[in-house]
C-alpha cells in the first residue's frame, strides 16, 4: 500500500480513520480526527518535512477534529505553515470558529476530489490521487460507490469506506461482489473506517483490513 494507517476505525472506534504517506520530504496527511493530533506529536518529526499537507474530506469531528491543534502547533511551536487541502463547503468556517489564525495555514482545492454522498446535512469527497506511478481512489466516508466506479479501470489502489451496518456507510454484505470484481481486475482494495473488524473480516475475507 502507497498508503500507511494512522488508524482505521470508524467513529465511535479508538484511533480515528486516518491515512498518511511521506513523499519527497514532505508529510501528507488524510484527514485529521480527534485522535489524530496526538498520533503526531508523538510519532512524527515535523522539522524534517518540507511541506505538511492535510487533504480533509469532510468536517465530522472523528476527520477534521484535531486539525485546529495540528495547525496551531505547527504555527507556534514548529513554526511551519499547514497546507490544507479541502472542498467542504465551510472549512473555512469551521477554522474560524476554531480560533485558527489565518497565516498559520494555506486552503486549497487543487487536487481531484470527488464528491459523494455521505449524510444529509454535510458534504463529503472522496479524492483521485498519483504516488509513485499509482493512481489512487480514497473514497472518503460514503454510503455509495457509484461517483468512483468511472475510474477503476486506471486504478492501482482503491481505499473504500465499508460498515457492517450501513447506513452512512457502505454495508459490507452489499458490496462485497463489486469489490471482489475489481480485485479481479487488478485493484489492490483497502478496507477502512471498520465499525465491526472482526464481521468484515469474515466477510470480506482476502482484503487488505490489518
Amino acid at each position: 500500500m502507497e498508503l500507511k494507517f494512522l488508524g482505521r476505525d470508524a467513529g465511535f472506534g479508538e484511533k480515528n480513520n486516518s491515512a498518511y504517506v511521506e513523499l519527497n520530504n514532505d508529510l501528507v496527511l488524510v484527514d485529521c480526527g480527534f485522535t489524530v493530533f496526538e498520533q503526531i506529536k508523538e510519532n512524527f518529526d515535523l522539522n524534517k518535512y518540507n511541506n505538511i499537507k492535510v487533504i480533509i474530506t469532510h468536517l465530522h469531528n472523528d476527520h477534521a477534529g484535531s486539525l485546529s491543534q495540528l495547525i496551531l502547533y505547527s504555527h507556534f511551536v514548529k513554526n511551519k505553515k499547514i497546507i490544507i487541502y479541502s472542498k467542504c463547503q465551510r472549512i473555512q468556517e469551521y477554522l474560524d470558529i476554531t480560533g485558527t489564525p489565518k497565516e498559520a495555514y494555506e486552503l486549497k482545492q487543487d487536487i481531484e476530489f470527488i464528491k459523494t454522498n455521505h449524510v444529509k446535512h454535510l458534504d463529503a469527497y472522496g479524492f483521485k490521487i498519483n504516488i509513485n506511478g499509482k493512481n489512487i481512489i480514497y473514497t472518503g466516508d460514503t454510503n455509495t460507490i457509484e461517483p468512483f466506479m468511472q475510474y477503476m479501470d486506471d486504478c492501482d489502489e482503491l481505499y473504500i469506506d465499508v460498515s457492517r451496518y450501513g447506513g452512512a456507510h457502505i454495508k459490507i454484505d452489499n458490496i462485497i461482489e463489486t469489490l471482489k470484481k475489481i480485485k479481479i481486475n487488478g485493484t489492490e482494495v483497502i478496507l477502512m473506517h471498520l465499525d465491526d473488524k472482526e464481521y468484515i473480516k469474515r466477510i470480506a475475507e482476502g482484503f487488505k483490513i490489518d
